[in-house]
């Protein structure tokens, strides 16, 4: 699949593996491109890539070797409904937290080349990425309906009190 998506260029499409759903039931997914690879220490192959857009998958099939392939139409826009009031709710205190995050980790600093802490929902969805929080959760807060559910979450995690 590397190989495919490296000498194409077209990147591949990434989507959660929910325990105990069927592998042909994946109905959404991120296409991504690969930006960058090398390998690890220990021999792992290690595989940076870059969020292209949000696609919905249909007709998915599963190959010998466990690799689904499926039709994608892209997915206009964000996952909740955003207002400028929900965005303003991305303040200061979620900003700076995080642009202090990546001066601490150099690796995960050179990941993002354009670090854009000024929109909210970038700010979100780098919180959402980098927080130990398990793929159920992750999942239940994309279900959510509104950008303002998101930020309250973010700020009940991460506001000391």
């Amino acid at each position: 699949m590397v190989k495919e998506a490296a000498k194409t260029n077209q990147g591949f499409v990434l989507c959660a593996d929910v325990e105990g759903a069927p592998k042909d039931r994946q109905n959404e997914g991120v296409h991504v491109k690969i930006v960058d690879f090398s390998q690890g220490e220990d021999g792992q192959l290690l595989i940076d890539v870059e969020a292209i857009k949000r696609v919905s998958i249909s007709n998915v099939e599963v190959d010998h070797q466990g690799l689904r392939y499926g039709e994608c139409s892209e997915i206009e826009g964000p996952p909740w409904l955003c207002n400028d009031t929900a965005f303003k709710l991305i303040d200061s205190t979620l900003k700076e937290k995080l642009r202090n995050v990546f001066i601490a980790n150099p690796i995960l600093d050179d990941l993002y080349k354009d670090k854009r802490f000024s929109e909210p929902l970038w700010v979100a969805y780098r919180w959402l990425e980098i927080l130990p929080i398990s793929m159920a959760q992750k999942l239940k807060i994309k279900q959510a309906q509104t950008f303002e559910q998101v930020a309250e979450f973010l700020h009940t995690v991460l506001d000391e009190k």
